[in-house]
């Protein structure tokens, strides 16, 4: 299982892409509820809507449980503290992915930085 970002996400709702769809078939790739909420935050009107739904719900989704929210917030100081500053979505889709030991798949380079501070942080790579 890996799991996925927002920004992998997006790219695949606007291009349709065949080769990411089976990258994350291969992969069983999941989501979080951030990732959902960030998405669904992009819907342009109503009727947009359902189609992002639907792009969400081919995904696994791994839950955020009540005991990882002192994570999160432990994580945001470690990162503060090493000099990086990152929206707080990032910081909990980074900890849901260092918690469940699964790879994030990003194309959003600031996830390097946090990888710096927070070293648990496994990045996919994406093949060519």
């Amino acid at each position: 299982m890996i799991l996925v970002d927002t920004s992998v996400v997006i790219d695949f709702i606007r291009t349709g892409d065949a080769r990411l769809r089976a990258l994350f078939v291969a992969h069983n790739a999941a989501i979080c509820g951030i990732t959902r909420a960030e998405v669904l935050y992009g819907t342009r009107n109503a009727a947009h809507r359902p189609q992002l739904i639907a792009a969400l719900n081919s995904f696994s989704q791994v839950a955020i449980p009540d005991v990882l929210w002192d994570e999160v917030g432990d994580n945001l100081a470690a990162l503060r503290a090493g000099g990086v500053t990152v929206p707080f979505p990032d910081a909990v889709i980074a900890t849901v992915a260092i918690s469940n030991d699964i790879e994030l798949w990003t194309r959003d380079a600031q996830f390097l930085h946090i990888q710096r501070v927070l070293p648990n942080l496994r990045l996919f790579v994406e093949p060519p």
